[in-house]
């Protein structure tokens, strides 16, 4: 028999009792006091925090670009029944952004690209604001750009659909799991 077998043997009886030894509680008791929490950084979460503030930052350029190019076309004799609809659809555009900013998404890139697929919608609203700058009585262009407002809300609001699903599936999945 080696000396590695003799001293199995020979600790056989402290390693088939049941119960730890006496202290072995407190021991870890006090262990688990002295023990100080780690605090991890997570660098996922402080790049998701920059983004979002970026994202809100680049938001508020684009509404006060937006603002003052509205002064413009204010300007031009606009009807005011348009002036009072486009202040409508630009709260309900921006609320709608602002629930789609506070969605998580998989990836910031997911994010970022939905974010500029919405900026390409303001680019025909900025060819819109052209027309009506050169023709601000002309109801086609008026009722044009009420179509693109309320489009654009349909939109919104099916990717918040799509968003509300995709975050109800993840917690079924995870209700799955856990049980």
């Amino acid at each position: 028999m080696n000396e590695f077998e003799k001293q199995i043997v020979k600790s056989r009886p402290d390693l088939d009792s049941d119960e730890p030894r006496a202290g072995h509680f407190e021991r870890f008791d006090e262990r688990l006091r002295n023990q100080r929490p780690v605090r991890r950084f997570n660098f996922r979460h402080a790049i998701q925090i920059a983004a979002s503030i970026a994202i809100i930052f680049a938001s508020g350029i684009v509404i006060i670009q937006k603002s003052k190019s509205g002064d413009k076309v204010a300007k031009a004799n606009i009807p005011a029944e348009l002036i009072e609809a486009e202040d409508y659809y630009m709260r309900q555009v921006n609320g709608k952004v602002e629930q789609i900013e506070g969605f998580s998404f998989e990836s910031n890139q997911e994010k970022a690209i939905l974010l500029n697929e919405l900026k390409d919608l303001d680019n025909y609203h900025q060819k819109l604001m052209g027309d009506l700058e050169t023709n601000p009585t002309d109801e086609r262009v008026i009722n044009a750009m009420i179509r693109h407002y309320q489009m654009k809300l349909e939109i919104m609001d099916q990717i918040i659909d799509q968003l509300n699903q995709i975050k109800s599936q993840k917690i079924e999945n995870h209700e799955k799991e856990s049980v």
